[in-house]
């Protein structure tokens, strides 16, 4: 018994692998530190899949990478763990210039005149500085007194050798306080009697989030850019001693001191083959108060086009020591400099780095209900596209970063496909915007994948049956005009707010609009009891049973798209009317004083085809655009507050080619079915002619869908652009707003009146 025992946490283990294998739930509760850990690597991973160059073109698995190490960070028992779990990640990037660093507890550091850094003239005049290991560069005075030295030293020298070896890695105020002490003393200035130019660095910029899914009507894109180096212009005391420069990848290295290998009096030896990480742009994220991530902004880029280190030379294996009496590698470079002749070094050739090719979207592992580590990197997707892209994220009415450590212990405790689905939807409800859609069969089958062909509005804020479709359904007793209060036992105050937790969406009056659709909804097959208030004011309860998706498509109206009303009034169904159509309406309400567009629905793109027909002023604005365009990380860091830019332009109405523009007042239907094009038409109307507003307002969702997949089978939306009247006016969230406000009424529909198009009617007759 007592080896049986024994064996039992082995037992549990492996246990433990196999329910992991066979796809059981994995499901976890988080501490508040474990979710703030995950949270913060949510947030690094964003920072760098955007902005590390190597993501953006080298065929790296960061997603996968960090479906790993996100469970590992989140079980971390100590800071060591954590640092050793993040190390982790960051090696799929195999980038000596990423790292990440536990702090030392803050100490004065003390060093002896021995250990600091070594200025003196050889007998035969070689002026030698000797880095030495960098001891006291983290003092801001230090580097500046020793540089100085050197400085006024050099008159006395006829060759110069900078050993700028370390004997670590130096610490970010070791190479902050060197590299300022180089360019306040004016070094590089005083070591080429010519001007040299440093090498550039190339990094990632963006218009907007490409979509993950193609198409999109945005235009947006991602790409590299190039900063340019910096001409180093020589002080006029400067004169081309024969220099070499000593290396290994613990120097400190500074852009200009690395060019300087191009002249042709200068040598650059390593002991050991170089990377570009001394050189490279980088930032920190602050991990945590104990620990720090650097990470790689941006890839060094030679004069000549090529990537990384070229054009140095590596001394021979054999004299390849550091440090000691007798340190054989500054003997032979100092060998070499008094023999150096000033001719070019002969240097590898070298070929132009290739353009960068955007790699093709991470495909996730099959099947709705992801691992754990897997969850958790569908939060850090949305996180990160949301926090760099999302064109209204300043308009969210909840902390964006919060909501992330919510969703964070959501997705972790999810049990099964429909709790992750729910998890998501949670999360990403918190946007705030219309286009938020979330496309997750989980989802669809949480309210049922079955329903009835009957419309609900909400009126008066009560779910009222607006129409039915099918005779069957109307046999039931159902009637125009009833409203719902119960479905399948349920009440539906009830139901509406369960489905409106997962509800993307605006504002709250288009959410309710969107959860409509789903009030109805049952699995295929399965029976839906209504319970129903009627016009009598007397309770009724019908039974019906859910018909799949393919049965529940309306019949097509055939009415005419567009037709005269009485006096001399036009009405347009914006919602079928089409572009080729557009002539034929205007040459039919020739005569009239006035046209009433109808948008409560979803226009097919006539809006470019009209708006010029409404007024004969050029260059007319339409709608002002801008969408984020980011260019470096967007995070506090020391005395940055993060970092935002932004893209921004003006549309123009399309110039009238010269076709007859209507001169009657024109009118334009809305409500809350009024969405993105059918807003964007409302906008363009309004600059053109300053088209009248009648109904309710609309729902405050503009701006250019784009998308993207997170594991699980699940694809997002959400605005890429911030679309706003011609004057600068909000128009997300808020919606166009009505000059008359009318809504429908219960009395009005069960009377089977349009309310809002007969109060639109009479302002038209009678300017009230």
């Amino acid at each position: 018994m007592h080896q049986f025992y024994q064996r039992l946490p082995i037992l549990f283990l492996l246990m433990a692998v196999l329910l992991t294998l066979s796809g059981t739930a994995q499901i976890i509760t988080y501490t508040p530190a474990q979710v703030e850990r995950v949270a913060k690597l949510s947030e690094l991973y964003g920072h760098m899949k955007f902005f590390h160059p190597y993501l953006g073109y080298k065929p790296i698995n960061w997603d996968s990478a960090f479906a790993v190490a996100a469970p590992r960070v989140a079980l971390a028992k100590t800071d060591a763990e954590t640092v050793v779990a993040i190390r982790q990640l960051l090696a799929v990037l195999n980038d000596d210039a990423t790292t990440v660093t536990q702090k030392e507890k803050s100490t004065a550091r003390t060093f002896t005149a021995a250990d600091s850094m070594k200025i003196y003239l050889t007998p035969d005049s070689v002026l030698v500085f000797k880095a030495n290991g960098y001891a006291g560069a983290e003092d801001y005075d230090v580097p500046l007194e020793k540089l100085s030295s050197f400085v006024d030293m050099l008159p006395k020298a006829k060759a110069i050798l900078l050993d700028l070896r370390g004997k670590e890695l130096p610490s970010n105020e070791q190479i902050d306080y060197f590299q300022y002490g180089l360019s306040y003393v004016g070094v590089e200035r005083l070591l080429s009697a010519e001007p040299y130019a440093t090498a550039g660095s190339r990094m990632r910029n963006y218009s907007g989030f490409v979509p993950e899914g193609g198409g999109g009507s945005g235009g947006y894109w991602s790409a590299f850019y190039t900063v340019s180096g910096q001409i180093v212009l020589p002080r006029k005391s400067a004169v081309n001693r024969p220099l070499a420069i000593l290396s290994n990848r613990n120097a400190i290295l500074s852009p200009a001191l690395f060019a300087l290998r191009t002249r042709p009096h200068v040598q650059f030896y390593a002991t050991e083959p170089l990377s570009d990480a001394q050189l490279a742009r980088t930032t920190t994220f602050p991990f945590s108060e104990t620990i720090d991530v650097r990470f790689r902004t941006g890839e060094v880029v030679n004069t000549d086009g090529s990537l990384g280190v070229t054009g140095t030379l590596l001394i021979p294996a054999a004299t390849n020591q550091s440090g000691g009496s007798a340190d054989a590698a500054e003997a032979y470079v100092l060998g070499q400099l008094r023999t150096a002749k000033t001719q070019p070094m002969t240097t590898p050739p070298t070929t132009p780095a290739a353009l960068p090719v955007t790699p093709p979207p991470t495909v996730y592992p099959a099947g709705k209900y992801p691992s754990l580590g897997y969850r958790l990197l569908a939060g850090a997707k949305i996180w990160s596209v949301i926090h760099y892209f999302h064109a209204y994220k300043d308009l969210m009415p909840t902390n964006w970063d919060a909501n992330l450590r919510t969703a964070i212990g959501e997705l972790a405790a999810a049990s099964d496909s429909t709790q992750y689905a729910l998890a998501i939807a949670h999360f990403y409800r918190t946007i705030q915007d219309g286009h938020g859609f979330i496309s997750a069969s989980p989802l669809r089958y949480y309210a049922g994948d079955g329903g009835v062909l009957i419309d609900i509005q909400f009126v008066e804020n009560k779910p009222v049956i607006t129409r039915v479709y099918a005779d069957s359904v109307a046999a039931k007793g159902i009637r125009t005009g009833d409203i719902i209060t119960e479905v399948n036992g349920e009440k539906i105050a009830s139901r509406i707010a369960r489905m409106a937790a997962i509800q993307p969406a605006s504002n709250e009056w288009t959410r309710l609009h969107y959860v409509r659709n789903r009030l109805l909804r049952s699995p295929v097959g399965t029976p839906i009891r209504l319970k129903l208030l009627g016009a009598d004011g007397r309770e009724k309860t019908v039974l019906l049973t859910s018909q799949p998706a393919s049965q529940l498509t309306t019949p097509p109206d055939t009415s005419a798209h567009f037709r005269q009303l009485a006096g001399g009034i036009g009405y347009v169904d914006m919602g079928r009317l089409q572009t080729r159509d557009v002539d034929r309406m205007f040459d039919a309400f020739k005569q009239t004083k006035a046209i009433i567009f109808d948008v409560r629905n979803y226009p097919q793109g006539t809006a470019w085809a009209i708006a010029p027909r409404l007024t004969n002023k050029r260059e007319v604005v339409g709608a002002r655009f801008s969408r984020y365009s980011p260019n470096e990380p967007d995070f506090a860091n020391g005395e940055a507050a993060g970092s935002v830019q932004k893209y921004f332009f003006d549309q123009r109405l399309p110039a009238n080619t010269g076709k007859s523009v209507y001169t009657g007042k024109t009118v334009m239907l809305m409500d809350e079915r009024t969405q993105s094009q059918a807003e964007h038409t409302g906008l363009f109307f309004e600059a053109a002619n300053g088209t009248e507003f009648i109904g309710s307002p609309t729902a405050g969702a503009n701006g250019d869908v784009t998308n993207f997949f997170i594991p699980g089978a699940i694809s997002l939306t959400f605005s890429g652009q911030d679309v706003r009247h011609a004057d600068g006016r909000q128009l997300q969230q808020v919606g166009l707003q009505p000059r008359i406000l009318v809504r429908p009424t219960i009395k009005g529909i069960r009377m089977g009146k349009d309310e809002v198009l007969e109060r639109a009617v009479q302002y038209l007759n009678t300017g009230k």
